[in-house]
């Protein structure tokens, strides 16, 4: 019964559905982006998601994966939470990227956008955590970050996450752009430029 209406939904909103471009392959990147909802469910759980997203310099854009499901590991602070979804997309990513890499015979880049602060911080400024149980995965994504595995590491805003419908009960214009004209624009705030050892801001 639920399929039928799901499929009865989707004809009835025939407009309402993913579309997919041609991007060129020469300048194609992979962006994760991530958010989380700190104890926002009713059983106090974290809601967190990621959208995976293949562009070019053209910025054209096509979603390839997403994910909102509820954290399965404990949550004390919004900064795990935020962690822990960043941790989710990235390995979804890697598997995309992988296949992708062997398809196409390519190196394609990956992003990692987030709207925290304190995760951003974490990552690419040698920000700390008394969070010892999350010391080993900042840990681990500096050094992909590092070792180039991860391009860049970007902080965006709330409103230019696209990312941020899958864990709050409201509409997200990022995604709404992004599903209806197959684009991406990005508000980026901070970010790090691997010949400098200082941060950037637009």
């Amino acid at each position: 019964m639920a399929s039928i209406q799901r499929s009865n939904r989707q004809l009835d909103n025939s407009t309402r559905r993913l579309r997919f471009v041609k991007l060129d392959r020469e300048s194609l990147k992979l962006l994760i982006f991530t958010d989380s909802s700190f104890a926002n469910n009713r059983d106090l759980s974290s809601q967190i998601g990621y959208i995976l997203i293949l562009t070019n310099s053209k910025d054209d854009a096509n979603i390839v994966h997403w994910s909102s499901i509820k954290c399965k590991r404990i949550v004390r602070s919004v900064l795990a939470s935020e962690l822990y979804t960043m941790t989710n997309g990235f390995d979804i990513g890697t598997s995309i990227k992988t296949t992708i890499n062997k398809a196409l015979q390519i190196n394609l880049p990956q992003v990692l956008y987030t709207d925290s602060k304190s995760l951003y911080n974490c990552l690419v400024k040698l920000g700390t955590t008394q969070e010892k149980r999350l010391m080993i995965d900042i840990l681990c994504l500096r050094q992909l970050y590092k070792r180039t595995l991860i391009s860049e590491v970007k902080w965006i805003s709330t409103d230019g996450n696209p990312a941020d419908a899958l864990t709050n009960n409201k509409a997200s214009t990022a995604l709404s752009r992004l599903v209806d004209t197959n684009t991406v624009q990005l508000q980026t705030v901070g970010w790090v430029k691997r010949a400098s050892p200082t941060m950037s801001k637009n």
